[in-house]
């Protein structure tokens, strides 16, 4: 029986620039940031899905406002990520450092919306 060791593979990682078409994001993924039409107080207003090469969709994280405009925060996988977007690239790195406390803003963030 062959043995197969669990690590890191290149599929467990979002980390990398990624060229932002509205909602969705094209780069070593293809993410998609949704907007949730109602939502609770406890979650965020978006949301990541990740498009498979087949085509089928699947849920990544909520997506959380960051400490200053166009930075955002989400997890996958056991690594919470910063976002950094503009209006035609998105950036996405591991936090390396203690990660800052995010804001879940009553009236939810609108970056899905931004298209």
């Amino acid at each position: 029986m062959r043995t197969y060791t669990q690590g890191s593979t290149s599929s467990d990682t979002l980390t990398g620039q990624y060229v932002r078409h509205g909602s969705k994001l094209t780069g070593p993924h293809t993410l998609l940031l949704v907007h949730r039409s109602t939502t609770t107080t406890a979650k965020a207003h978006t949301f990541a899905l990740l498009v498979h090469p087949d085509g089928r969709r699947s849920y990544v994280s909520s997506v959380w406002d960051g400490p200053s405009t166009g930075t955002y925060a989400l997890e996958y996988r056991g690594t919470r990520y910063t976002m950094t977007l503009t209006d035609g690239t998105a950036t996405l790195t591991p936090c390396t450092e203690e990660p800052p406390m995010y804001i879940n803003r009553g009236s939810g963030n609108s970056i899905a919306a931004d298209e």
